[in-house]
């Protein structure tokens, strides 16, 4: 079996994952979404959260080796409980990135102590369209890291026409599972109604329409960049 279909399964066991199209959810990127994760209820589970804490210290090291991060830099929401325990798992420097400055200064993003030059390896539970992510990658470099992964737990992988990882991340970014790992394994188990997983597989053919059509965003402002 995969990581994302195990995953998967892990997020469905905990019931972390929420289906309610009748009732759309506002994700904080501005997106209209049926779905919402809340990985901090799968990682409350002792065996869920050792499971998910192998399966990304597994993930990272193929994507990203020993040599390629000397620190753990996490997000400011959703990635401190995270990349704090990866951090113990590597025996490696921590720091939060904040989403906005306190101070002055190049490390007026940052909380803890983040030698110059440090590869920082960039820890998230979840990514939408990765706006946040990029702009947390800024932070990090004007702060004198260099940043060339990212990792997160669960990407939406439905929203790959907003950032880029090139353009936009200058980054790898990578999870342990996207959408498409679910809906199959929701599909295989019974987990979802049949409503549902439609209304699931109508968000994921075009998540801009669907978004737009319930009241959310149709596309990302072009001024995220700035």
């Amino acid at each position: 079996m995969t990581i994302g279909r195990r995953t998967a399964q892990i997020l469905l066991d905990t019931g972390a994952i929420l289906v309610r199209p009748d009732r759309p959810f506002v994700l904080s990127s501005g997106w209209m979404s049926p779905a919402w994760l809340d990985m901090p209820r799968a990682l409350s589970f002792p065996l869920a959260r050792a499971a998910l804490l192998e399966a990304a210290e597994g993930r990272i090291l193929e994507e990203a080796g020993h040599a390629g991060f000397d620190a753990v830099a996490a997000t400011e929401q959703g990635g401190i409980a995270l990349g704090a325990m990866l951090a113990e798992r590597f025996r490696l420097p921590f720091v939060t990135v904040r989403r906005r400055a306190q101070g002055f200064g190049a490390d007026a993003h940052l909380d803890g102590a983040l030698r110059p030059g440090a590869r920082a390896l960039l820890v998230s539970d979840v990514t939408t369209d990765g706006r946040s992510k990029a702009r947390y990658c800024r932070s990090l470099r004007e702060a004198g890291a260099e940043v060339g992964h990212v990792f997160v737990l669960f990407n939406y992988g439905i929203f790959d026409r907003v950032v880029t990882e090139v353009a936009d991340l200058g980054a790898r970014l990578f999870a342990l599972a996207t959408w498409q790992d679910v809906l199959p394994e929701a599909e295989a188990r019974g987990a979802l109604p049949a409503d549902a997983l439609g209304e699931l597989r109508a968000w994921m053919a075009d998540p801009f329409a669907w978004s737009a059509a319930r009241g959310g965003l149709a596309a990302p402002d072009p001024a995220w960049r700035s």
